[in-house]
């Protein structure tokens, strides 16, 4: 009896199929199939084809070798095909190079240039089957894209010359939710590729560490181009509902915004567990040490989850004691002002986190110890991680230190490449001065040393401390070792992001000039002057290398604000009930840095309006100017006050801070609607109508900011004189000097204390008007009494008719109040006096108030509130009195 297999294509197809899959599964992947296929230099269609002829072939040879492949060189393809001929060549010369190679399939294209456009042609040639090329396109662009697209091309050459062995997609399915693209960018798997059981089953690994789903799959499915890859995924159910149990110490928003679980979300129990862990956090630093939380997870229906955290929150924990072990030169008291962990205080805590265990603060308080040691001489000192027991209900921590020896400082001095005086770069050294050797000093006389260089032109000088210690006397020696390197110079200064400040307005403030030697003190100085103009948010000088070694451009990048501004006030008094006071002003007009302002005063007494244009720099010099014109119409109990004038300014630099500053005066006042039984000094005021002064003021100011300093100091002094050479009615000489100072303490508090005082002279009888009087009073000056309120009185009349001298100051403490707004408290007492013309200086009697008050930079601008006392109030003056200003921008 005889039998036959019969053999037919569908047979040999499956027979074929699994052989590939046993090689696939027997054979490492990198070497399972032999390459097959002649990749054959591009041929470029480009009005300049030499200027791609290098990149193009590079990348056709990277892409060829990714696939473990090798492409025929151009000076070989030259001598198969004829790049000038019929393209893509006829099935004769495609015979004739596979026979040539010896691969089955060619594969051969053209790189075509139109405009920015590169379109792509490619095809694969059968050797056995030439008329019948599989052939494809990709565009692009841009040449830098070109490489991914050769790439591209390549790859699928490869998946048709190996069909039965390669990739040729993949793709998610069963996803509604999650993108596709986030799957995919999880697979290292491409179209391609060759097929890899082994690397698929890594991916599988990896979209289910996704943790979005409850299950993946992957399908696979052999198609005419190769393996049709499926990963099919079944999503976890959507988050419901967020349920919390619990939450009795800590608001419920809070323990929610730490879980940062959110609903309509897909369920991720990974994220679950975090959650878990950020919620115990949020516990520890507010002392709940003992918290459990506890997640739990229910299905309500089949496609909705419930998250479920279920908190015991225990008893809150403090820390009761630190203690430093091996620490015998320093007593703990001095560690304890090291470090900001605290121990908990009944009268602190409540305020505070004192006693509240924070471990990133532990860790760091551990490194201010360590730096501690190193700025006192121990340079072999160690601190070991801190100790962390729980007793009862309290925490008590432990800092392992290690002191070793102590070292002093022994002979100090500079080698190298030194450009000045030996005695005077080692004479700015403060390292000297140190009885022990403090590393935090030794990196500060590093940076002044290579800042005396760098403002020298050495941009790149490099000092290198070597430390040499000596067990003898327990001494180091230190050597500053001075590389200076090449002088630089700088080359162009850009200037980027004003889109309305005009070049000029910078540039005039800029110390650095191109083309002059590089100094570093020029570049900080121009940083701080920029800031300084208000036109800008933010402003950075910054040197930029260029490929010269001995030039750097310098790049001013600044953002812009709105530089326009109103401010208003308001106010009561008895005298004109509700005030309104107001400004609008532009800083930076037009961008030209000039200011453009208009003043207003309104009350049911005052009308005053004042416009002021200034520039602060005329023709771009030093030198300011400004214009102003004005009237006030001021209604009293006894007379009504109009002036009507206008002013010249000009000011500019003395000395460094020092500014000078004049101005010329002229001025109509009438005195109206006098009262017959009004004071006589009234009266004859009434006859001085034109006022024609000069002015001189001297101004230092190195306040850090103009609004709530803290620190630096404004001092003034300033003389006017009027009538004379000058003409008009007036005829008196005004002398006025303040200074205020701002000294920073402790806790972000700053000590301020202020002094002014001031003397008026009439050059002739009776030539000094009562508006030239000084009057005290207010925001400006005491607070607690209303403005101008603080006078001498009219022996016959009782009129306040001011006096010819006066003085008055300030000492308050300014204290963070509401830190992340910048909002600011004050304690103050405000003290002076105003002297009547026939009366002589007396400093045991003065106005003396004390209050407090607010300071704030809001959104719509500074801020002012005062509540002032009168610690000695005499019979016709008020207890206490508010006052309040506030300003804006637009």
């Amino acid at each position: 009896m005889q039998s036959s297999i019969r053999i037919t294509p569908s047979f040999l197809y499956s027979f074929s199929t699994l052989l590939a899959i046993v090689l696939l599964y027997c054979i490492p992947s990198a070497l399972a199939i032999e390459q097959n296929t002649a990749f054959i230099p591009l041929k470029i269609n480009a009005p300049n084809p030499e200027t791609l002829l290098v990149p193009v072939d590079r990348a056709l040879e990277k892409s060829v070798a990714e696939k473990n492949y090798t492409s025929i060189s151009r000076n070989k393809a030259t001598s198969l095909v004829d790049y000038k001929g019929t393209w893509p060549p006829p099935a004769k010369i495609i015979n004739q190079i596979s026979e040539k190679t010896g691969y089955d399939y060619v594969a051969i294209g053209s790189l075509t240039q139109l405009g920015d456009k590169y379109s792509l042609d490619f095809s694969v040639f059968d050797a056995l089957q030439p008329s019948s090329p599989y052939s494809y396109f990709r565009e692009t662009d841009s040449l830098e894209d070109l490489s991914r697209v050769i790439s591209e091309v390549v790859a699928e050459a490869v998946s048709f010359a190996n069909r039965s062995f390669t990739v040729a997609s993949i793709a998610p399915a069963g996803n509604k939710r999650i993108d596709a693209g986030a799957i995919l960018r999880k697979i290292t798997t491409k179209p391609g590729d060759i097929y890899d059981p082994t690397s698929l089953r890594e991916d599988l690994k990896t979209v289910f560490s996704m943790g979005y789903f409850d299950n993946v799959e992957i399908e696979a499915t052999d198609t005419d181009n190769g393996k049709k890859i499926l990963f099919r995924v079944q999503e976890k159910p959507l988050i419901g509902s967020v349920v919390i149990t619990g939450t009795d110490n800590i608001k419920e928003e809070n323990v929610r915004d730490a879980a940062n679980i959110a609903t309509n979300t897909i369920l991720n129990p990974t994220k679950v567990n975090d959650a878990v862990t950020r919620v115990k956090e949020l516990y520890k630093s507010k002392g709940y040490y003992n918290t459990e939380v506890e997640a739990t997870i229910s299905y309500p229906s089949k496609d909705n989850a419930e998250v479920r955290l279920v908190i015991q929150e225990g008893d809150k924990i403090s820390v009761e004691e630190i203690t430093f072990q091996g620490n015998t030169t320093f007593e703990d008291s001095d560690l304890l002002d090291i470090i900001q962990t605290g121990t908990y205080s009944w009268w602190l805590s409540w305020l505070t986190d004192a006693g509240v265990l924070k471990m990133d603060i532990l860790k760091q308080d551990a490194a201010r110890l360590g730096a501690f040691y190193q700025n006192h001489g121990f340079i072999e000192s160690k601190v070991g991680t801190p100790v962390v027991d729980q007793k009862d209900d309290g925490l008590y921590i432990t800092f392992p230190i290690e002191e070793g020896p102590r070292y002093r400082v022994g002979i100090v001095d500079v080698e190298g490449d030194l450009i000045k005086d030996k005695e005077l770069l080692i004479s700015k050294l403060q390292i000297r001065q140190e009885p022990f050797l403090n590393r935090q000093i030794l990196r500060e006389d590093t940076t002044r040393l290579t800042d005396v260089y760098a403002e020298n032109g050495y941009a790149f000088a490099e000092v290198t401390p070597r430390v040499n210690k000596t067990d003898v006397g327990k001494r180091v020696d230190i050597m500053l070792h001075i590389e200076k390197g090449s002088l630089v110079y700088f080359n162009r200064v850009e200037i980027q992001g004003n889109t309305r400040t005009r070049d000029n307005v910078i540039r005039r403030d800029l110390q650095v000039k191109e083309g002059g030697l590089f100094d570093s003190k020029a570049i900080r100085t121009s940083t701080l002057k920029l800031q300084r103009l208000g036109y800008f948010e933010e402003v950075t000088v910054t040197p930029k290398p260029t490929l010269n070694e001995d030039k750097m451009d310098v790049v001013v990048d600044i953002k812009e604000k709105a530089t326009g501004q109103f401010s208003i006030g308001a106010g009561y008094s008895s005298s004109e009930n509700v005030m309104f006071m107001g400004e609008i002003s532009e800083d930076n007009f037009l961008g030209t840095g000039n200011r453009l302002s208009l003043t207003g005063y309104l009350s049911s007494k005052s009308a005053k309006y004042k416009l002021a244009f200034t520039n602060p720099r005329l023709f771009d010099s030093n030198v300011s100017g400004g214009v102003d014109l004005y009237n006030w119409e001021t209604e009293y109990d006894d007379y009504t006050k109009e002036s009507t004038g206008a002013g010249v300014r000009i000011g500019h630099p003395l000395i460094e801070k020092w500014y000078a500053y004049y101005g010329y005066t002229i001025e109509n006042t009438d005195l109206s609607d006098i009262d017959d039984d009004a004071s006589e000094v009234i009266k004859r005021s009434a006859e001085i109508n034109l006022n024609s002064s000069v002015r001189l003021s001297l101004v230092r100011d190195t306040r850090n900011r103009t609004f709530s300093p803290s620190t630096g100091s404004r001092n003034s002094a300033s003389i006017k004189y009027a009538g004379g050479p000058l003409g008009g009615d007036a005829q008196y000489t005004k002398i006025e000097g303040a200074s205020s100072w701002w000294f920073p303490m402790i806790w972000d508090t700053v000590f301020h204390v202020k002094g002014a005082a001031g003397q008026a002279f009439a050059n002739e009888d009776d030539k000094l008007p009562v508006y030239e009087h000084f009057y005290l009073g207010g925001m400006n000056s005491i607070r607690g009494f209303e403005s101008y309120s603080i006078s001498p009185l009219d022996e016959e009349t009782g009129e306040k008719i001011g006096g010819d001298k006066m003085w008055y100051g300030t000492v308050s403490v300014i204290f963070p109040l509401l830190k992340d707004m910048g909002m600011q408290g004050e304690v103050f007492t405000d003290f002076g006096n105003v002297y009547g013309v026939d009366e002589s200086w007396d400093f045991n009697e003065f106005k003396k108030t004390a209050g407090v008050g607010i300071l704030w930079l809001s959104p719509l601008g500074p801020l002012r509130l005062a509540w002032g006392f009168n610690l000695d109030r005499q019979e016709d003056e008020d207890s206490s009195n508010w006052d309040f200003s506030m300003g804006g921008t637009f």
